[in-house]
Formats: C-alpha cells, structure tokens, sequence
C-alpha cells in the first residue's frame, strides 16, 4: 500500500456503494471524501477534475496511485491485504454484467411528465448548458455529456426502450437467481467482489420495486445474508427511499 486510501464517492451512488462495500470486506481502512454531484456538482470542480478528468464517481487515492473505475478499484484492491474475494472464474463477467444495466432509467421511468420528460435530466441538460459557457476548459466533457443527456431524455420517451431495459434487469435478476441455485454466492462458494456488486444492484432493484421479480427464489434468502453482514452498515448500503 503507497499511503493513506481516499474515497471521493457520493453516499446514494450505486457505483460508490459498490467500493465502500469493497473497502469493507477487504477490511482496509479509508477515509471518505464526499463528493455532491447532485446540489452543488462539486464533480465539474477543477480540483476533482485534476483526480478524475470524467467527473464521475467513485475515486480512489492511495498516495500519488489514482485509481478511477469502479471494476478496476475492486481489482487493484485483490493486491492489498485482507481477506481473499477474487471468487472464481466468473467474477469478472459478473463484474461487467451488473454493471452493464442502465441504473438510470429504473431510477427515472417512474418521474416523467406526461410527455415523456424526465424533469430532472432537463434540468441537467440546462446545467451543462451553462457550465460549457462559463467552463471552455471543459468544453470536451461537457459535449460529451450533453450528448449522453440528449441520448437519455430520447430513450425515457420511448417505452420500447425503457421496457428493453426492464427486461435487462430483470434478466440479470434470473442469472443471480440461477446461479445461487447451485451454490451459496455468484462467484463460487464464498463471498467475493461480485457479491459486493450484486448487494448493491439488488439494494437499488429493492428501491425500484423489483423485488417481486425475485420472491420465492435463492435471492431471498441469499440477499438477506447480504443485509445481515457488517459490511451493509459499514459501507451505508441504501434500500430504502426513492
């Protein structure tokens, strides 16, 4: 370990919740820095974008090593002491299949207007309007994002898409099911980083009303042991609220 481990992340993001859970299990000790990407979009901030150039969250400091995507945090964290949780060959894939979801739109099909507006992704449409004015710095970040916003305010109007995404999540919820049919966690007998993947995908699914999808399988009992772990309060999982 090169120093001190930093954790730039916001308390409801789903990706920071899977590197605090990470941190956790591993048992290493961090200080958190939280970031407000929602009110004050202290991300677009110059010294954040010194640590991160995509202003995304989480981010991870140890000493001068800045490590900025969450599969890749997990990885670099398998080198440092503390408990085993590489899990088997299938960890990976489980990894990149959790993450793979459009988080987003669970979280927003159920806030649009009438029209199929989102009015909140408008709003951020309108910030990163003003932020490539006042910011030429950040003109390629912000074009992009606002390319990003334009593709999604697009998909939220079209149920098609939404019901394609759905029936993503939902196929993902069959695959956990699946596999826990066969053994006592995702990646083999014991916990892993995908279990720190799949608490957090299954805690966001509980907020959004997926639940159901998975009653009567081994994901109950299987989130249940998730929830009862230390590592759910000391890493500030959320499944409750909106």
């Amino acid at each position: 370990m090169t120093g001190i481990l930093v954790l730039y992340d916001h308390s409801a993001s789903i990706c920071s919740q899977m590197a605090r859970l990470a941190l956790v299990e591993k048992e290493l000790s961090f200080q958190r820095h939280a970031i407000d990407i929602m009110e004050t979009n202290e991300q677009f901030e110059p010294w954040y974008i010194a640590l991160n150039p995509l202003a995304v969250v989480p981010t991870l400091k140890m000493g001068d090593e800045v490590v900025t995507d969450t599969i890749t945090i997990v990885n670099r964290l398998q080198s440092m002491p503390g408990p085993d949780l590489s899990g088997d060959d299938t960890t990976q894939d489980w990894l990149r299949a959790i993450m793979a979801l459009h988080y987003g739109v669970l979280l927003y099909r159920n806030r649009l207007d009438p029209d199929g507006t989102a009015p909140q992704i408008m709003a951020r449409g309108k910030f990163l309007q003003r932020l490539k004015k006042t910011r030429p710095d950040l003109e390629q970040l912000t074009n992009a994002r606002l390319a990003g916003n334009q593709r999604f305010q697009k998909l939220l109007k079209d149920p098609v898409e939404i019901e394609k995404h759905m029936s993503a999540a939902r196929g993902l919820i069959q695959q956990i099911a699946d596999a826990l049919a066969k053994q006592a966690y995702l990646a083999g007998s014991s916990y892993s980083f995908a279990d720190c993947f799949a608490t957090a995908a299954l805690a966001r699914f509980t907020i959004h009303g997926l639940a159901d999808d998975w009653r009567g399988t081994a994901i109950d009992d299987y989130y249940a042991r998730l929830k009862s772990r230390p590592s759910f309060t000391a890493a500030e999982v959320i499944d409750t609220g909106t």
